[in-house]
């Protein structure tokens, strides 16, 4: 019978890392389900924001980002995740015991958060669902859905939060707008 001999050098414990796509307007929700896997597995939180209207110019050398609208009437400002929703996450994942991270990037979504998930090689990946309006909408034009995108274009697990859940019974979002395009077109 052969003997099992532990490694002569131990090997490096590396920091469980979980990945969140954040939105400043999304429902708390999405950052308390990802903070709640966190601390179970006992992981740092990196909350990503995506700004979909820009597009990289540059990626410097110390990892700053120049970007620019897609849209020249838009302006040059770069963008920057509300400061007073940084404090409510904090807030939020602080009395959990949670050590978290903001990062802002520019461009696709999808692409953003497997980037991200890549550099910190995450155990998963957490996504909230569509919302449904105007800002919903202009996401969706934009980018599609990021996790039909992230399930589909990487290995890593993806959990997905539902936002604003329909009651049994009721229309799905998606019926609702094919039967108002429906309606435009037919009358």
């Amino acid at each position: 019978m052969a003997d099992i001999e532990s490694p002569s050098e131990p090997k490096e414990l590396v920091e469980p890392v979980i990945v969140v796509g954040v939105l400043p307007d999304q429902p708390l929700w999405v950052v308390q389900v990802a903070g709640e896997f966190a601390r179970t597995f006992g992981a740092r939180l990196v909350c990503v924001t995506v700004d979909a209207t820009r597009y990289v110019l540059q990626d410097l050398p110390d990892g700053t980002l120049i970007s620019a609208p897609i849209d020249p009437d838009q302006g040059d400002e770069e963008p920057t995740f509300p400061p007073e929703r940084l404090d409510e996450i904090d807030a939020l994942l602080s009395p959990m015991g949670v050590r978290w991270s903001m990062r802002e990037l520019v461009g696709e979504a999808a692409t953003s958060l497997m980037t991200v998930a890549d550099e910190e090689n995450a155990l998963m990946i957490v996504v909230g669902t569509r919302q449904n309006g105007f800002g919903g909408a202009v996401r969706r034009f934009f980018g599609g859905s990021v996790a039909v995108r992230l399930t589909h274009r990487q290995y890593r697990p993806v959990v997905v939060v539902p936002i604003e859940p329909t009651e049994p019974g009721a229309r799905m979002p998606w019926e609702e707008r094919e039967g108002e395009e429906h309606h435009a077109r037919h009358g």
